[in-house]
């Protein structure tokens, strides 16, 4: 997000010392930072989805596989692959994924997700405790928190054609 400070300069800083904005002037854009930052902190949108509700057990059960991409605020977009071989025990599923982002080595990580009367419960070795995962209809909701501090919100829709998922994961720092 840009908010207008960050694109006009600090208030105080010399452009404004020197003349080059009056304070009237900075009244209005004041009055726009708040709705802004309103705006950005709103939740994304939900991914479309079919109208077959989601077992992630089921649907992982076998061999999956992703293409997608990174996209951060500070580097181009970076090519992410993962293939994944999930395993039916103890009644629940177990998925070992391969991730391949860009010229980075690749690196393995494991789920292990299973049914309970309240929904799921789930853990993933890169995540710091346990998993949130909450499934409404077609679509999971994904939480957890890295070792290194940051927080992921994963969506995970799944598409008419009862093959396809929709992916759409955020990472935030603070």
């Amino acid at each position: 997000m840009i908010l207008p400070e960050r694109v006009l300069g600090r208030p105080g800083a010399n452009w404004m010392r020197s003349g080059m904005a009056s304070a009237p002037m900075w009244r209005p854009l004041k009055a726009l930072i708040l709705p802004l930052f309103l705006a950005a902190c709103t939740a994304p949108s939900d991914l479309p989805a079919g109208s077959a509700p989601l077992d992630p057990i089921a649907f992982f059960a076998g061999v999956t596989n992703g293409e997608g991409s990174l996209d951060t605020i500070v580097a181009r977009p970076v090519p992410v692959t993962v293939s994944s071989l999930g395993f039916r025990e103890h009644g629940g599923l177990k998925l070992i994924q391969r991730i391949k982002e860009g010229d980075q080595p690749l690196r393995i990580r494991t789920w292990v997700i299973r049914k309970v009367p309240s929904g799921y419960v789930s853990t993933l070795t890169d995540a710091q405790g346990m998993v949130e995962m909450e499934l409404r209809g077609a679509r999971a909701y994904i939480g957890y928190t890295t070792p290194s501090g940051l927080r992921i919100h994963q969506q995970l829709a799944l598409q008419p054609d009862g093959r396809t998922v929709r992916n759409r994961l955020t990472a935030h720092k603070y």
